[in-house]
């Protein structure tokens, strides 16, 4: 999966890049590779899947591997906060 959406993305850009030299090359006005992140843009919308995006049944949060996610909370700091030793 990973092989076909980077194929994809190299032939967005490809595009993208090519409609911005021709369109250059015809006018003389560098404002058409903005072509290539429209078609990037383009390419995500027919290869998004907004379901990756939704919680898992039964409201469980999902686990990103962040740091933050995966360590035991701590108290550090708690201390300094609350007046610490005086």
């Amino acid at each position: 999966m990973v092989g076909r959406r980077l194929a994809l993305l190299l032939a967005c850009s490809a595009l993208g890049a090519g409609i911005g030299a021709v369109g250059q090359w015809l006018t003389g006005d560098g404002r058409w590779f903005l072509a290539l992140p429209a078609v990037i843009a383009l390419g995500w919308l027919f290869v998004a899947d907004p379901t990756r995006c939704q919680p898992p049944p039964g409201g469980a949060p999902r686990r990103t591997g962040h740091p933050e996610d995966t360590a035991p909370p701590t108290d550090a700091g708690q201390g300094a906060r609350h007046g610490g030793n005086r």
